[in-house]
């Protein structure tokens, strides 16, 4: 469903907190880091129609994000996305989404992923996986997880460091399998935001 292309996970989200920063940086910068709440996007794609694609985001996520620099692997990521936020920029194609074939927001309304392991790649690119929760199916996601360069924020002069999560969730396998000339199966998802000082 669409519930399973967004999220995240990253949703992941989130995620992205994963990746160790630079031994200059460190001795400058926090140690440990959290998940900027209000700064967080969760986007998708989706086929539409055939020949068409959709892009949408959820306005309402929440979660936790634990971060250290000296130890990245043991990041802990717990992100939850209101399915009944989808917002495609048309209200009647939202309402279709939001239905019980679909992302079956009125018995399902949210989906959650927690992070169980994380495998660096490079200082700042992880690979992270976890559970995915849709429609009150678990089952493992793995979302490639990027963070820049820390720097600081124009508005609070704090350093941030910021992120972004993809991945791409087959909603048939959560057997969200309706629809299947009007939407898409395959759902690339997009999540990104900002990490700030936890102390």
């Amino acid at each position: 469903m669409i519930a399973s292309r967004t999220t995240l996970l990253k949703f992941a989200f989130s995620s992205c907190l994963l990746f160790s920063i630079p031994a200059a940086v460190n001795a400058a910068m926090p140690q440990k880091w959290k998940l900027d709440v209000p700064k967080t996007n969760v986007n998708f794609k989706v086929a539409y129609l055939g020949s068409g694609t959709v892009e949408g985001k959820f306005h309402k996520v929440n979660g936790t994000i634990n971060y250290d620099v000296k130890q990245p692997t043991k990041t802990a990521i717990n992100f939850t996305v209101d399915t009944k936020s989808v917002d495609t920029g048309r209200k009647m194609r939202d309402n279709f989404l939001r239905r019980k074939e679909l992302l079956n927001s009125d018995n399902y309304p949210t989906m959650n992923f927690v992070s169980k392991k994380v495998s660096m790649i490079t200082d700042k690119e992880a690979n992270v996986t976890g559970d995915f929760t849709v429609l009150g199916q678990t089952k493992p996601l793995t979302i490639r997880v990027k963070l820049s360069n820390v720097e600081n924020n124009p508005a609070t002069k704090q350093p941030i460091l910021k992120f972004r999560a993809t991945g791409l969730i087959d909603r048939f396998d959560y057997g969200v399998t309706a629809f299947p000339k009007v939407v898409g199966n395959m759902i690339p998802l997009d999540i990104s935001g900002n990490l700030v000082a936890a102390n």
